[in-house]
């Protein structure tokens, strides 16, 4: 991934369906702004551009015939039309982007299939974060949540797939943590409040010492 210094922070949540990423996203940006008065930009992975909409249809079966490297495909280059059009500008304005999944979301899900050095390739031009936060939840757990706050079930969303995807979120934390990402653990089965009490206080540090 490509470094590049902004006026802005950008931090990313990952952790599978069903993990609370959404909810702490929103927490962290309700807390940024009202303690440190910062403008928060609130992304989330697929995008609401036109290349997102797409996935998000093929992902709940609207769209069918997509195969695998061709939705990898999709995620990379609605991941670059998202840097470009929408995180980049609010970095360069001083915003702090949160990201609700990123690239590592394209290994954990996509990794399933597709080779990983291929979908490092697809990612190599993508903004590395100043934090990823990695909230880890049992893919039981995980299937628990869903089922209970889901209309729609998309085709990640089966228990099977999530224990696959869980381990490949653990094998890039591990090897990402190895070359110095800067990345917060959190356990996803703790309380709401305990989880977003600890990010708030690495997004505190991380703001003090920019």
């Amino acid at each position: 991934m490509q470094t590049q210094q902004f006026s802005g922070k950008f931090i990313v949540l990952e952790g599978t369906d069903g993990s609370g990423i959404s909810t702490q996203s929103a927490l962290l940006k309700r807390y940024i702004e009202n303690k440190h008065g910062k403008k928060v930009l609130l992304a989330k992975e697929p995008s609401e551009g036109p290349i997102g909409t797409l996935i998000r249809q093929v992902l709940t079966h609207r769209v069918q015939g997509i195969r695998e490297e061709s939705l990898t495909l999709m995620f990379a280059a609605d991941r670059m039309d998202h840097l470009q059009h929408k995180i980049i500008p609010a970095l360069e304005q001083g915003a702090l982007v949160i990201c609700d999944r990123y690239v590592w979301s394209s290994f954990a899900y996509q990794g399933i299939k597709i080779d990983e050095q291929w979908i490092l390739e697809t990612n190599k031009y993508a903004l590395k974060p100043d934090l990823t936060i990695f909230v880890k939840v049992r893919p039981q757990v995980s299937m628990e949540r869903i089922r209970q706050n889901r209309f729609q079930i998309d085709v990640f969303e089966q228990e099977v797939i999530l224990k696959e995807v869980m381990a490949n979120y653990i094998k890039i934390k591990e090897a990402w943590g190895s070359q110095g990402e800067n990345i917060l653990e959190l356990d996803g089965e703790d309380t709401v409040e305990n989880i977003a009490d600890r990010i708030s206080k690495k997004v505190d540090s991380l703001l003090i010492n920019k």
